[in-house]
């Protein structure tokens, strides 16, 4: 007699059955014990008379009949609740030591590099191999899609060279060849679009990218995964129809009870969304948008902060005038972490101003404010005023605690929008002209864009794709042209000879017919993270790194042996190996 699932059980009532698993869970009575064993497909109660010691997470093989229960046993919280296994023989296959942690909960309360040094543990509690099976079947379901579209899966090299992504490389030292590295990708960026000259028409990876950055809850340190393509003779409206069809067939396959907003996606500009939202990745479910008041406020009353700002803008809060001075509190020092130097605020009162800043605004101007804003009783008005950038990231990321505060987002609502018209330089960190995203796009225009006399006025052909205030998807149409490809470069200060160096085997295929062509990229642990309500992205992960990016389980990063340095030419210099001898102290 062959092995059976424990789900399977539910169509073998009344037959014998073998049921190898582990023990979750186990109630002795004395003349009686029902264990809990759980396999892979669910869990089930087995029912035995036999004086046999185990404990909890032995390996066991349980031979018996499939019983219906009674109908006061039945347990409708588990899909095996009706029936249960009436045990006639019992093997133990393997023991095992007490687990560090038990295993019947979420695991959230837990300290998480425990869960991860115990990983493989970690693995067997209900929630988290929900996640591995519904990862599994989303993975199937896009790669079904592609191929059901038209792509075509194209698996791309591993080892490369450094390419501008806007994070750290992941270097490989080459032993052959001391002294060179290879990189691992932080996207397959140059070599999508290699195929798309090679003639591949429409491409798809489910491709790891490698990015030295610091971890958060929304973003895996090291590696991440995302559905990536790449499309010849494409337009915009192509490459989003494309992104907006795969969400629509593919979601229900792991959440049915998320239901898309609007369809299609509705597109908003990059200016649009820092002016209208504070940031470039809105959560659109909610309202409270920010609103320019400059021209209401500035040099309009004895309030110095607004007479000396550049810009005055104010969310409404509907019926936060009932907030406490704690609640306020909380949202200056939300507004302040942006740079704000405050944050004002005053209540509506049927047609008036109370508390906070209306003892500086007169009748007249608090009408008009009330008017404008469309403020109603009850409302709170709340204000930052400084430069165009503070005010409107101080006030985005206030927006963004509001709708969670008050209860405005709606965790079964998926609102996808569409960020469009990005620039395509940007002043960097270092006070330097940069790329402001992809540096392979094309810029709107051209080449001859690239004469403008300000670079920061050129737009990109770049999009963002933003589900629910997280970053899902980047893209572009792509630069197809060599000489507008070091064009761009040389505005940033690469010159000729280096960029061919750099990006030669690209600048050289745009020499033999490169085709328009364009594509995106979706992070698809982060599309998971929102689909299955996780909180954190690293439980997406089967052994993710942890929050400060180590592998608790294997141990790394880790040292080598000497010999393994010296095979690739490089050695440690001696401040580090006087750092790493003191942590180990």
């Amino acid at each position: 007699m062959s092995r059976t699932l424990i789900n399977d059980c539910l169509n073998k009532i009344g037959e014998k059955v073998i049921l190898n698993g582990w023990i979750a869970n186990i109630r002795d009575h004395g003349h009686i014990a029902f264990i809990d064993l759980r396999d892979w497909s669910g869990n089930i109660q087995v029912v035995t008379n036999e004086k046999i010691e185990f404990g909890k997470e032995w390996v066991m093989e349980i031979e018996g009949v499939v019983k219906k229960r009674d109908e006061k046993a039945i347990n409708l919280k588990v899909p095996t609740g009706t029936i249960e296994i009436e045990a006639t023989k019992i093997t133990i296959l393997n023991k095992s030591d007490v687990p560090p942690f038990p295993l019947d909960s979420d695991g959230t309360e837990l300290e998480e590099n425990l869960r991860l040094k115990y990983r493989y543990l970690d693995l067997r509690r209900n929630r988290l191999a929900n996640i591995i099976k519904k990862k599994h079947k989303y993975i199937l379901a896009v790669r079904n899609w592609m191929d059901q579209n038209g792509f075509t899966e194209v698996i791309t090299p591993l080892l490369t060279t450094s390419s501008p992504e806007g994070a750290r490389d992941f270097l490989i030292p080459s032993r052959i060849h001391k002294g060179k590295f290879f990189v691992l990708p932080q996207a397959p960026q140059q070599f999508k679009q290699l195929l798309m000259v090679s003639g591949v028409d429409k491409y798809f990876q489910i491709a790891p990218c490698a990015r030295d950055e610091d971890p958060r809850a929304d973003r895996h340190a090291g590696v991440f995964y995302q559905i990536d393509i790449e499309i010849s003779f494409p337009t915009t409206d192509i490459l989003f129809s494309a992104a907006e069809k795969l969400m629509q067939d593919t979601i229900a396959t792991v959440a049915p009870q998320k239901k898309i907003a609007i369809f299609p996606f509705p597109r908003i500009t990059h200016t649009d969304a820092i002016n209208i939202y504070g940031t470039d990745k809105p959560d659109i479910r909610f309202g409270l948008e920010l609103q320019d008041v400059t021209e209401l406020l500035k040099n309009k009353t004895d309030f110095n902060v607004f007479n000396n700002a550049d810009v005055i803008k104010s969310i409404v809060v509907t019926s936060g005038g009932s907030f406490s001075k704690t609640q306020i509190e909380k949202l200056e020092e939300l507004a302040k972490e942006k740079g704000a130097r405050g944050l004002a605020y005053a209540k509506v009162t049927s047609n008036n101003l109370d508390i906070g800043i209306s003892r500086f605004l007169s009748p007249d101007i608090q009408k008009s404010l009330i008017e404008n804003l469309k403020a109603k009783d009850g409302d709170l008005l709340i204000f930052v005023a400084d430069n165009i950038n503070i005010v409107n990231k101080s006030l985005g990321l206030v927006r963004n605690y509001l709708g969670t505060l008050l209860k405005l987002t709606n965790p079964n609502e998926l609102s996808f929008v569409w960020i469009t018209g990005f620039p395509f330089y940007e002043i960097n960190d270092e006070g330097k002209l940069d790329f402001g995203h992809n540096p392979f796009s094309m810029p709107k225009g051209g080449a001859q864009s690239l004469d403008a006399t300000d670079p920061l006025s050129i737009e990109s052909l770049q999009y963002d794709l933003v589900l629910n205030g997280y970053e899902l998807a980047s893209g572009s149409i792509r630069n197809h042209e060599p000489e507008t490809m070091v064009k761009a470069f040389e505005k940033v200060g690469y010159g000729r000879e280096e960029v061919i160096k750099k990006f030669g085997g690209l600048y050289n295929a745009f020499h033999f017919g490169a085709p328009p062509h364009g594509g995106w990229a979706i992070g698809i642990d982060r599309l998971l993270m929102i689909l299955l309500d996780e909180s954190n992205i690293r439980d997406i992960y089967v052994f993710p790194l942890s929050s400060n990016g180590v592998d608790v389980l294997m141990g790394a990063p880790g040292d080598v042996d000497p010999q393994q340095l010296d095979d690739v030419g490089l050695s440690i210099k001696p401040e580090v190996l006087r750092k790493l001898s003191n942590e180990k102290i």
